[in-house]
């Protein structure tokens, strides 16, 4: 199921999202959904390393609403060293959007992590936790900027539409209410 099945056409109108990570398979679907709903997408594939080439790319892009590290892909890419990969590129992409997006703006920003899936491979739940502890701490430490700030942590069998439909809905309007926590997927109630 679509976002725009979920949301409707033309919510997003001037929104512009970046989507830090590889192109496929939430980089499609959210490109996608984004796309349905009005907003215009960029992309970039950060290097977690190479502070100056981010910051460029960023700069680039220019006004920005949203960011969406996409952590999953960062996580795969970065093998061997894909903790490290993951979460020096999702500081370093953020870090980069606030400085030449957000502040300068002084309007609201919203930044959204999607995390790998607990089957991701050794030291998935470690990125899990790095994404999730890295957005509760900007969250209290941007709240001040109006720039909140979630993860979202997919299950094992959650699908990338899923995902870019729930990323859609926190650019929402009704997004605005959500900052410092783990949006858990994967979770199950009773079992």
């Amino acid at each position: 199921m679509g976002a725009a099945a979920l949301l409707r056409p033309g919510l997003l109108r001037d929104t512009s999202l970046l989507l830090a990570g590889p192109p496929a398979p939430l980089g499609a679907a959210a490109a996608d959904a984004f796309a349905e709903l009005g907003a215009r997408v960029s992309t970039c594939l950060p290097d977690g390393e190479d502070e100056a080439a981010i910051d460029l790319a960023v700069a680039r892009v220019g006004d920005i609403d949203l960011l969406v590290v996409d952590g999953a892909g960062l996580f795969e890419k970065g093998a061997p060293a894909a903790l490290r990969a993951c979460l020096d590129a999702a500081w370093n992409v953020t870090r980069a959007v606030v400085n030449h997006a957000f502040l300068p703006r002084q309007r609201p920003g919203r930044i959204v992590y999607v995390a790998p899936s607990p089957d991701a491979g050794e030291h998935a739940q470690a990125a899990r936790a790095g994404l999730e502890n890295l957005a509760r701490t900007l969250s209290v430490e941007w709240a001040r900027h109006d720039i909140n700030v979630v993860t979202i942590a997919p299950g094992a069998a959650t699908a990338a539409d899923e995902v870019a439909a729930l990323v859609a809905y926190l650019a929402s309007p009704a997004g605005i209410y959500f900052s410092g926590c783990l949006l858990d997927l994967g979770a199950h109630v009773g079992a």
